[in-house]
């Protein structure tokens, strides 16, 4: 449901609808002077006293004698509670982001240390979007980067190199512990408005007559919503039993999405059963909802467990799939520690209501809820710890291959072999060590934002 017609079944319509629309709700004179400062500044301090999940706690700051917005909104936060709240001056970028439209050259990497003390690094591919140039070009997960127009990866220059529009990749092979060039190189562009399909990977697994589903899913865009349940109708007919939901790689996004996952995963008998409970601030706590099972029988799998795959990427929505359904089926789940959040935020701008009279294109993205399963068995202070610990550093297959590193862990837990056979199985002595972290946030500042729609999240 929409963020903002959902106010319209509370009494705090016209508070929210006045914040909502800002200095600007009266004025339709195109002529009059944009926003300075001031406005600004003025729009951040109304929006955040009403909607800011932590609003009690804001310190006393005077708007009109603070020269920087963005740090002025920063200075707003309650910390360290609130890791993800942040301000944009660029909406359409931020909306774009949001419905996975961006300029990219359609691939997903990680960067490591080649070796220890070293301030040389690789980027290794961990898969490549459809429809992208990166697949176009041929690359493909476990893809080693090693030059970028020549220059060998570093610590330095890696930021630079992996962001300019166009690319010649030298990509690389160890052999006995030594990178070996390959040739001939490949040239990436950046594609202006790439649509990053979520569903990165599908495959069915027979284990002796009965099927396993695997699912690799990269974010959670309302978009794709209809495909996701296209997939899930496909896994249904082909009769599977056990489903691998992979999501390594995804930090979060519509919940509304993330909702419609569980109700296609979730057994059938908790038809009309809590899946969140939404808590607002104490202002807006009539706002206060139960977002509800509410399966539909051509998609739901009707499953009695379910496995998972993580790392410390997964989050928010992600997390939220995971809580929600802990306590009405078994969740195994298999990788790390997640990122642990567990709040909602929303985009919230000038004018809500009416995008085209906008008067400036800044938009805050602040916390708004905190979200509980049916029975409050969440530790805000940290992620999703894993049943089984295994670290996402060995690219030996394509994901959905069953002998992929961690989906062959899911399948022999499947079968009943004990981890530790497993483990044995996993030739640690292959996997990529000394992994370099931060990276993304100075590659793409967005990387990572959750409850990214303007849906109630």
């Amino acid at each position: 449901m929409n963020f903002e017609k959902r106010f319209k079944n509370y009494a705090l319509i016209l508070l929210v609808f006045a914040v909502g629309l800002g200095f600007n709700a009266c004025d339709d004179n195109n002529d009059k002077p944009k926003p300075g400062l001031s406005d600004i500044n003025k729009f951040i301090y109304d929006n955040m006293n009403v909607l800011y999940y932590w609003n009690e706690e804001m310190p006393n700051i005077d708007y009109r004698k603070e020269g920087d917005s963005k740090e002025y909104f920063e200075k707003l936060l309650k910390k360290p509670d609130d890791r993800w709240s942040f301000i944009t001056d660029n909406i359409k970028e931020l909306e774009d982001y949001f419905a996975g439209i961006v300029k990219s050259p359609g691939y997903s990497i990680q960067l490591y240390y080649l070796e220890e003390g070293s301030n040389q690094v690789v980027a290794i591919v961990e898969f490549v979007y459809r429809d992208s140039p990166a697949e176009e070009a041929g690359l493909q997960r476990g893809d080693i980067i090693y030059k970028i127009n020549g220059e060998v990866l570093n610590t330095k220059n890696y930021i630079s190199l992996l962001s300019l529009e166009s690319k010649t990749i030298t990509l690389a092979q160890i052999s006995q512990g030594e990178l070996i060039e390959l040739s001939p190189t490949v040239v990436v562009k950046d594609l202006e408005d790439l649509k990053q399909h979520p569903i990165v990977a599908t495959s069915i697994i027979d284990n002796g007559g009965s099927k396993i589903a695997y699912l690799a899913y990269t974010s959670f865009i309302a978009g794709y919503d209809d495909e996701l349940a296209d997939v899930f109708r496909e896994l249904k007919a082909e009769g599977v039993k056990e489903l691998v939901l992979d999501l390594r790689y995804n930090s979060g996004g519509s919940v509304s999405s993330a909702h419609k996952l569980a109700n296609m995963i979730v057994p059938a008998s908790e038809n009309g059963k809590p899946f969140i409970n939404e808590r607002y601030n104490s202002v807006l706590s009539e706002l206060d909802a139960t977002l509800k099972f509410n399966i539909e029988e051509e998609t739901n799998l009707n499953l009695q467990r379910l496995y998972v795959l993580t790392t410390e990427r997964t989050a928010s929505a992600s997390e939220m799939v995971i809580y929600g359904l802990a306590p009405y089926m078994e969740v195994i789940q298999i990788g790390a520690t997640t990122h642990g959040k567990y709040y909602a935020s929303v985009t919230w701008t000038d004018n809500n209501l009416e995008p085209e009279k906008r008067r400036h294109q800044w938009a805050i993205q602040p916390i708004i809820i905190k979200s509980e399963n049916v029975d409050n068995s969440i530790d805000y202070s940290k992620g999703l710890a894993p049943d089984y610990e295994l670290r996402d550093n060995n690219y030996n297959s394509d994901l959905g291959d069953e002998d992929e590193y961690f989906l062959a862990a899911a399948i022999s837990l499947i079968k009943g072999e004990t981890f530790e056979a497993i483990s044995l199985k996993s030739a640690p002595g292959e996997g990529f060590s000394n992994p370099l972290r931060g990276f993304r946030e100075k590659i793409d500042p967005l990387h990572g934002t959750m409850w990214v729609e303007n849906s109630i999240p």
